[in-house]
C-alpha cells in the first residue's frame, strides 16, 4: 500500500508502460515505488516511461530507486526514460550528476512520440495520444 503522500498509476499506452508519480516521493515510500517499477518491468514493455510531472518532493532515495530500475531495465532490454521532471526532481538529478544517465523529455507526449519507433519524430496514432490525456494524475484525479 503506498504511503499517503505519494500516488502512483501505471498505464499501458500501446506497447509502452507509463508509471506516473505524484506527491512526495521519499524514503518512507521507496519500497512501494521499487515494487511498482519492478511490476512494470516484469511485463516486459517495449518502453517504460516514468512520468514525474506531479512530483512535489524528489529525494535521493527516490533517485536510488530510479537508478535500480534503470539497471534492471537495461538488463531486460527495456528502454527506460523520464518524462516531465519537475524543477525539484531535475535539480536532484543535476546535483548528483545522474541527469546524464537518463533520457529525459519535457512532456509525456514527447517521450512517447520520440520512443514510439526507431525513427524519432514518428507520430503516434491519434487514439494513443487521446489516451495520454486520460492518464490518472494528469487532471488531478487521484490514483492508488
Amino acid at each position: 500500500m503506498p504511503a499517503p503522500d505519494m500516488k502512483t498509476a501505471t498505464t499501458r499506452i500501446g506497447d509502452a508502460l507509463v508509471c506516473s508519480l505524484a506527491g512526495y516521493a521519499h524514503i518512507d515510500n521507496e519500497q512501494d515505488l521499487h515494487h511498482k517499477l519492478h511490476q512494470a518491468l516484469a511485463q516486459h514493455p517495449a518502453l517504460l516511461v516514468i512520468d514525474l510531472h506531479a512530483v512535489d518532493l524528489f529525494t535521493t532515495s527516490t533517485l536510488h530507486t530510479l537508478l535500480t530500475a534503470r539497471r534492471t531495465a537495461f538488463a531486460a532490454g527495456v528502454p527506460l526514460v523520464l518524462a516531465a521532471p519537475t524543477p525539484q526532481a531535475r535539480r536532484v538529478l543535476e546535483i548528483t550528476q545522474t541527469d546524464t544517465l537518463f533520457r529525459m523529455f519535457p512532456t509525456l507526449t514527447e517521450a512517447l512520440h520520440e520512443c514510439a519507433s526507431s525513427k524519432p519524430g514518428t507520430p503516434l496514432p491519434t487514439s494513443l495520444l487521446q489516451r495520454v490525456g486520460e492518464l490518472p494524475l494528469r487532471s488531478g484525479a487521484g490514483a492508488r
